[in-house]
């Protein structure tokens, strides 16, 4: 489905940023109500949920669906969001005010659900800031972490201070990030966190979304504190051949004029994006040294000195050559 005739997911940016902890299938059925409403308008009530609708968005199968989405409904009733009010203290409001799986003569089976009056201002009638997802983007992202991970990722998509080297680029405090994935104590470790929940989170957004994410963790002394995450926009399949680009030729200009840093811009934008395209197909993939090279020395010339030191540091590690 294309962006243009997938229905859309809008939520305030402070639900974005709340705490919350739901099952796959919870989410599934808030993602697919939410997909159902306008968020210009006021909460219309009862939504309604066929199971056979919920199969065909998730890819499920019509035989398991019917228990799934009826114990989703039941504990629905019982979740809430911790979310900050304008005050800055924590709220506790639940998601829905009721939720139930119903079956009428003629009719057949369905889902009603109507969200709670406590979390209106934060998916109806939005003012300020907020996160728009197409739905089927979400809908192969089977764990929490993947989709929460997705739409925090979204959130600045369109901020210029955000865009970098053709890409985005989001710096997220792991201590935030862990809490906002309401991850247990059992994933303490960095190791842990990053093979048991970031790079299975990164792997389906990659593989079922609309965004190529790279990732690179940031050190104090030495501890990890911080994760630095990259993406752009054109996702290629795994087997598609990705060329490496042409790069456009010096011009003949003075040695810091204008031109020649539009000309180192354009060229390092070049490099990064074929750089993050193969990285999505596999990760341990890194340019050829004599691209290295040129990346320093646009850097350079743009003064980016977060990027030299970047690709200076690749210098001394095994390249993969395309």
């Amino acid at each position: 489905m294309s962006s243009k005739n997938s229905p859309k997911i809008v939520f305030a940016n402070k639900l974005l940023h709340a705490g919350y902890s739901l099952e796959v299938n919870e989410q599934r059925l808030i993602n697919l109500a939410l997909s159902k409403i306008n968020s210009k308008k006021s909460n219309p009530g009862k939504i309604v949920i066929y199971p056979t609708e919920y199969a065909k968005c998730f890819g499920l199968s019509k035989h398991s669906v019917y228990e799934q989405l009826s114990a989703a409904a039941e504990s629905l009733r019982d979740k809430s969001v911790s979310i900050l009010d304008d005050s800055g203290q924590s709220l506790s409001i639940p998601w829905v005010s009721n939720a139930r799986y119903e079956k009428v003569k003629n009719q057949g089976s369905f889902i009603t659900l109507e969200f709670s009056k406590d979390i209106e201002p934060y998916i109806f009638n939005i003012e300020g800031d907020f996160t728009r997802l197409y739905f089927h983007n979400t809908v192969k992202l089977n764990t929490l972490a993947s989709f929460r991970l997705y739409a925090l990722l979204n959130e600045v998509r369109n901020y210029k201070n955000y865009k970098r080297r053709g890409s985005v680029v989001l710096n997220l405090q792991l201590p935030e990030m862990k809490q906002k994935l309401f991850l247990s104590e059992s994933y303490g470790a960095w190791r842990d966190f990053k093979n048991r929940v970031l790079l299975p989170a990164i792997e389906k957004i990659n593989a079922h979304t609309d965004i190529c994410v790279t990732f690179r963790p940031k050190k104090m002394g030495n501890c990890i504190t911080a994760i630095e995450f990259a993406y752009i926009t054109q996702c290629p399949s795994k087997s598609e051949h990705i060329a490496r680009p042409n790069l456009f030729r010096r011009p003949k200009v003075k040695k810091g004029s204008a031109k020649e840093g539009v000309w180192a811009r354009e060229n390092l934008k070049l490099l990064r994006t074929y750089e993050l395209l193969k990285q999505n197909q596999n990760p341990d993939f890194r340019l050829a040294k004599v691209d290295i090279r040129r990346c320093i020395t646009y850097a350079k010339i743009l003064g980016d000195d977060e990027t030299k030191v970047f690709y200076s540091k690749q210098l001394s590690k095994k390249t993969i050559t395309p």
